[in-house]
């Protein structure tokens, strides 16, 4: 059986890169690390958050598992106040859309690494 824990991992250009961005976006940073050479880190979208997500360099994939280095997940995120957040993301980044209400209050961003990630307000 599965625990009710999920951890996503992404795979990225610049690790540090990333680290800044998601942490200026309010991401708790967790468990940083360096493996084969390697800096990696964990991060939380909220401390008491039960997902997380660990974030790999790709080259540090592409040495040890090769097979998965193209695989991006689709991540949405949700939020109670999509004004604020969406305001906060496009003052780091300039490939996040505004607001959308259809079918639901949403809007989208890419990280530095130009993986695209959705919101939804609830």
């Amino acid at each position: 059986m599965f625990n009710k824990e999920l951890g996503l991992m992404l795979y990225v250009d610049d690790v540090a890169a990333e680290k800044s961005f998601w942490s200026a976006a309010g991401f708790v940073i967790e468990n940083e690390a360096e493996m084969m050479g390697f800096e990696t880190f964990d991060m939380k979208s909220h401390a008491d958050a039960t997902t997380t997500i660990t974030v790999y360099a790709k080259e540090f994939i592409a040495q040890v598992s090769p097979e998965v280095l193209d695989n991006v997940p689709s991540v949405l995120f949700e939020t109670s106040d999509i004004a604020g957040l969406q305001e906060c993301i496009a003052g780091l980044t300039d490939t996040c859309s505004p607001v959308n209400e259809q079918p639901f209050p949403n809007f989208n961003f890419a990280c530095p690494s130009g993986i695209y990630f959705a919101v939804k307000g609830v």
